[in-house]
């Protein structure tokens, strides 16, 4: 999602005395399936489907579960089959203790799950990590060079090293992270990394928190969360990955937030000149969440991508 480390920083003790803690939400209906990959014991992914029409499959990002897209989704099924996806590791899909998190580890549970679903000519949309995780699907092995993802859509993603705002390496200091972050409860963490998203200016809603904060009341969801943020940090190799994506011949439509401050505007740029059919928008007043603070200029960018 969303900060990976600026939290780490924030620490405030008077704001959990000041935290309201909001009622559970209702049990959302879904899927489960279980996949495997190679050199990989299977992992049960959990899933929510709805609509008719051509397949879209929604990526969330770090620190994120479907619940990203509850102001999307349901707009978007309205014409299409729209499929969100817990990504290994959050939500309510498994969360095993390995270091698996990296984009490439992600992106072949995803194209597994393509191939076990035989979805064809499928929009992938991705948030933040789930839009590096995006275009590594489109490279990954039985997906490559087949009709099975039509277009992708990414929104802030860290696709290249380095795009990350510098305060984020915070979560390579050894012990560090674990520390603070075991100091906080899932309500307060989801309130302090929202706030950093969304550029301290909008409110924060109950619901808001309680939808962030829910998958990590299981005890493994901080590890895999951790794990995930260390792997985009640590990522090396830029000239390796754009040469990658230079074999991306799907369209891909880039959106970013002019004033993100975690994924900031020149990693967009950067990006979209990576890619070899790539069209960037950028949407004035929004930060690393679009998808709450202009969740209509999101979708018509969404809409009219779908469109073409």
């Amino acid at each position: 999602m969303v900060a990976i480390g600026l939290a780490f920083a924030l620490l405030d003790p008077a704001m959990a005395a000041a935290t309201r803690l909001p009622a559970p939400p209702a049990e959302a209906p879904g899927h489960r399936i279980e996949l495997a990959v190679s050199g990989h014991a299977p992992v049960t992914l959990y899933y929510e489907e709805r609509g008719e029409g051509s397949p879209i499959l929604l990526l969330h990002g770090l620190g994120e579960s479907t619940f990203t897209w509850h102001e999307i989704a349901p707009r978007l099924a309205e014409g299409h089959r729209v499929i969100a996806l817990d990504l290994k590791g959050f939500g309510r899909s498994d969360k095993p203790a390995d270091e698996a998190y990296g984009a490439d580890d992600q992106a072949a549970l995803v194209a597994a799950f393509l191939l076990a679903r035989d979805l064809d000519a499928v929009t992938l949309v991705g948030h933040s990590f789930g839009g590096t995780v995006a275009l590594r699907t489109a490279l990954a092995g039985g997906i490559r060079g087949t009709d099975r993802i039509r277009r992708i859509a990414v929104i802030g993603a860290p696709a290249l090293p380095r795009s990350t705002a510098r305060h984020l390496d915070l979560v390579k200091m050894p012990g560090l992270p674990d520390m603070v972050a075991s100091t906080l409860s899932p309500e307060l963490l989801a309130r302090i990394l929202l706030s950093e998203a969304m550029g301290g200016e909008a409110a924060v809603s109950d619901d808001m928190v309680e939808g962030y904060a829910a998958p990590y009341r299981d005890p493994d969801a901080m590890q895999s969360f951790l794990a995930t943020a260390r792997a985009i940090v640590k990522e090396e190799g830029a000239k390796a990955i754009v040469k990658r994506y230079r074999a991306i011949r799907q369209p891909v439509l880039v959106v970013w937030c002019r004033n993100d401050p975690i994924v900031p505007l020149r990693a967009g740029r950067r990006l979209a000149a990576a890619l070899p059919s790539a069209t960037l928008e950028i949407l004035d007043r929004c930060h690393h969440l679009p998808q709450h603070e202009r969740p209509d200029a999101l979708l018509a960018e969404l809409e009219k991508f779908l469109a073409r």
